[in-house]
C-alpha cells in the first residue's frame, strides 16, 4: 500500500490552519501521515494541531530544539521525518480538493521513475481570503520542459503544488548549502538531475493575504505581463534567487552535466553582460522564462538585468 508523508511548516496560522487540516481529513486518499513543524509561533497555532492530532493519529507534531528557522528550512527539515513512496509539502493556509492526493499519486506512478529524483505538480485557483472568492483561473501559467526554461524563474514551482518521490526526499535530507525556499531547490533537484511533469488540474485553493509566507502568484494576463515587464524599477533576476542558484551549483556541481554546468555558467554570467550580449546570450543557450522565449526577452530590453 502506498503512502504519502505530508509535510506543513506552520507559523502563526491559526486563522487558517484548522481549515486546511480538515480538507487533508477528506481526502480521498487516506493513507497519509501529517508531518508538522512549528516555527515557535506566537498565536494559538500549536494548541490547534494538539486538539486535532489528539483525535487523528495520522496527524504528527515534531518537537526540536531548533528554534524560529524560517519557512525554507522548516520545510527541508520535515523531510528528515519522511519514510513513504512519496511526500508532499503542504502549506498552512491553502484548501486542498478531496482527490488531490489521489490525483497526484496516480500521475506520479505513471510518470515518475524510482531511481531518479522527481516530482509532478499540479494547478490551483488563486483564491483571495479576504473577500472569499476565486480570483486566478490558474496559478501554474508558466511552465518549464527542461533547465533551460528553468533557469530564470525567481521561485521554484509552488511548494504546495509538488508530489516528490522518496529518491528526491532522501536527496533534501542530504542538502546543506545555503537556501531560501524549499520549493526552488526541490524543483531545482528534479529538473538537473530527474523528472519534473505537470498534471493539468486544479487541484487545490491556493489562499493569497496579507500573511502569506510562501508568497503571493501575481496575474498573467497579458496586460499584466507586459505592465510588470515595463516596470523598469522591477529586475529580470532577483538576487536572493540568483545566489540561491549559485549555492546550489557549488554543492552538486561534481555531480551536474558537462551540458547542464554551461547553463548554470552562462545564467551566472547573464548580470555582468551588456544589453546586446544578454540577448545573445539567451539566443545561444535557448533560454526561455519558462515556455516562453519573448517574456525573457521583453523583460531582458526593460528591466535591469538583477536586483540590487
Amino acid at each position: 500500500m502506498q503512502t504519502v508523508d505530508i509535510l506543513m511548516a506552520t507559523y502563526n496560522g491559526s486563522d487558517f490552519i484548522r481549515n486546511q487540516i480538515l480538507s487533508l481529513q477528506q481526502q480521498t486518499d487516506v493513507n497519509w501521515k501529517l508531518f508538522i513543524r512549528d516555527d515557535f509561533s506566537t498565536d494559538n497555532t500549536v494548541a490547534i494541531v494538539n486538539e486535532i492530532s489528539s483525535l487523528d493519529s495520522r496527524i504528527i507534531l515534531i518537537k526540536d530544539e531548533l528554534g524560529n528557522i524560517g519557512p525554507g528550512k522548516s520545510f527541508i527539515e520535515l523531510t528528515r521525518y519522511s519514510e513513504s513512496e512519496y511526500a508532499i509539502f503542504c502549506d498552512q493556509d491553502d484548501i486542498w480538493f478531496e482527490r488531490k492526493i489521489e490525483n497526484l499519486k496516480k500521475y506520479a506512478n505513471i510518470k515518475l521513475r524510482g531511481d531518479v529524483p522527481g516530482l509532478v505538480y499540479c494547478d490551483a485557483y488563486g483564491y483571495n481570503s479576504n473577500k472569499g472568492v476565486i480570483t486566478l483561473p490558474s496559478i501554474s501559467t508558466v511552465r518549464a520542459e527542461n533547465l533551460n526554461e528553468f533557469l530564470f524563474f525567481n521561485s521554484g514551482y509552488q511548494g504546495c503544488s509538488i508530489l516528490f518521490n522518496k529518491f528526491l526526499c532522501n536527496m533534501l535530507k542530504e542538502y546543506t548549502a545555503k537556501f531560501y525556499l524549499h520549493d526552488d531547490i526541490t524543483s531545482l533537484i528534479a529538473h538537473v538531475f530527474g523528472d519534473v511533469h505537470f498534471l493539468d488540474d486544479k487541484l487545490m485553493l491556493y489562499r493569497q493575504h496579507d500573511k502569506n509566507v510562501t508568497g503571493n502568484v501575481n496575474n498573467n494576463d497579458i496586460r499584466s505581463i507586459i505592465k510588470r515587464a515595463l516596470n523598469t524599477d522591477g529586475a529580470v533576476l532577483t538576487k536572493l534567487h540568483y545566489d540561491e542558484k549559485k549555492c546550489f551549483y557549488d554543492f552538486y556541481k561534481d555531480s551536474i552535466s558537462i551540458k547542464d554546468k554551461e547553463l548554470f555558467k552562462a545564467y551566472f554570467k547573464y548580470p555582468e553582460l551588456s544589453l546586446f550580449n544578454r540577448l545573445l546570450l539567451i539566443n545561444k543557450y535557448g533560454f526561455k522564462l519558462g515556455q516562453y522565449k519573448f517574456r525573457l526577452l521583453f523583460k531582458t530590453l526593460f528591466q535591469r538585468p538583477i536586483s540590487r
